[in-house]
């Protein structure tokens, strides 16, 4: 009878201090590009290295921003807003955007995360279009 009071008492104890609200998100923290690639029809764009390492993507529970310093104003971006992850499944939900014409918009991509190594790929469809030729690939890896 006394162990059982007892593993009551620390099973109590363990449920009333646990602080599951604390625990990190998979994604929670925040990530340097270590390679970035934008296809279009007629452009693939790459990057690596200090070209690469200019973007920051910043991600809580429920929100991300990402941050790309340019050369200049013309060359930087931002964007943020609210993000979902299920299983491999990486959406993002525009609610600010250095391009205003993106505000609003949802893009889905395929998530690949290895410890602190995150990759996302795939199409660049806006809100359910057909697929187009544009393609994305971003890989970082979690600084903080």
């Amino acid at each position: 009878m006394k162990i059982k009071s007892l593993l009551f008492a620390v099973l109590f104890s363990l449920c009333i201090y646990a602080d599951p609200v604390s625990a990190q998100a998979p994604l929670e923290g925040t990530w340097q590009a270590t390679y970035l690639e934008f296809i279009t029809p007629d452009t693939t764009y790459k990057a690596t290295g200090d070209q690469a390492s200019s973007q920051v993507k910043v991600i809580n529970q429920t929100h991300f921003a990402t941050i790309n310093q340019g050369k200049d104003m013309e060359s930087s971006m931002f964007n943020g807003g609210k993000y979902d992850l299920t299983n491999d499944t990486y959406t993002e939900h525009l609610e600010y955007f250095s391009g205003p014409d993106q505000i609003g918009k949802t893009y889905t991509f395929k998530s690949t995360l290895d410890g602190d190594n995150w990759e996302i790929t795939g199409p660049i469809v806006k809100d359910g279009e057909p697929a187009p030729a544009w393609k994305l690939k971003e890989v970082y890896k979690r600084i903080d």
